[in-house]
């Protein structure tokens, strides 16, 4: 928990970026979210429950074992009504009710082995309808970024997930994929994780904090989220993250899934 309460105490907004908008655009396009109750596990800031209740969905929970995601959660929700914070370890979590709609947004990609498979499971028990997990994708710069020192530092263990061996973890549990669709070939494309090093720590700390200029640079401009219109015809080939939607085995459709989709 210490290394995301770094991460998230440094984060003093919670503006919207291209990646938030793109992964809504997802699931959006694939799941009717109206009158349904939903959860949201690993939370962050829960911006795509925030999303869901514009949408029309009647209530959310967010859970997240750092306070101070849930901190700018609050500050997120603070107009708005029928949501519940938990803080709790999303391995722990056991509610007593189900939700038609369990999400999750760059979580379960931090698990691996037996933790892996009781976090696909925690989001399987608690659905009633409908699971939806996003998590990066490979093949893409993704698996480069992910095994460098600084990305580890930064986020800890974290591996992208194919769409092959998701459709598996998925089936593992007792979900039946509905959608299974890489998008955003940007995802993670940031100069700060691709750019080149020198090997020498004084100068890689200059070229390091060089590159963070030039990433919110990029960001502040409007640039990055420029491009994204442009990428969109590369989603299934190039994206960088996976949108994965399922149901319990035994459910039938539901009425949570988009039509056409």
């Amino acid at each position: 928990m210490g290394r995301w309460d770094s991460l998230w105490s440094q984060m003093q907004d919670i503006s919207v970026v291209g990646l938030d908008r793109e992964i809504w655009r997802q699931l959006s396009g694939n799941i009717c979210f109206r009158q349904k109750s939903v959860l949201e596990l690993g939370c962050g800031r829960g911006l795509q429950s925030r999303f869901a209740l514009e949408a029309g969905a009647r209530c959310a929970t967010l859970v997240d074992n750092s306070p101070e995601a849930l901190r700018l959660a609050r500050l997120l929700f603070s107009d708005v009504g029928d949501v519940a914070f938990v803080q709790q370890d999303l391995l722990q979590f056991r509610a007593e009710r189900k939700f038609d709609i369990v999400l999750s947004s760059g979580v379960v990609e931090h698990f691996r082995g037996e933790e892996l498979q009781r976090c696909l499971q925690v989001h399987r028990d608690h659905a009633r309808e409908l699971v939806a997990i996003v998590a990066p994708s490979t093949p893409h710069v993704n698996e480069l970024c992910c095994r460098t020192r600084r990305f580890r530092d930064t986020f800890g263990y974290e591996r992208p997930i194919s769409v092959r061996r998701m459709a598996s973890l998925l089936r593992g549990v007792g979900l039946r994929p509905r959608v299974l669709k890489r998008f955003f070939p940007l995802y993670n494309a940031h100069a700060y994780w691709l750019g080149p090093r020198t090997g020498i720590q004084r100068a890689d700390r200059r070229l390091d904090r060089w590159y963070a200029k030039l990433d919110s640079w990029l960001g502040r401009r409007g640039i990055r989220d420029g491009l994204i219109p442009a990428f969109r015809r590369f989603d299934r080939a190039l994206g960088g993250a996976l949108l994965a939607v399922a149901e319990p085995e035994g459910a039938g459709r539901t009425r949570g899934t988009a039509p056409g989709r």
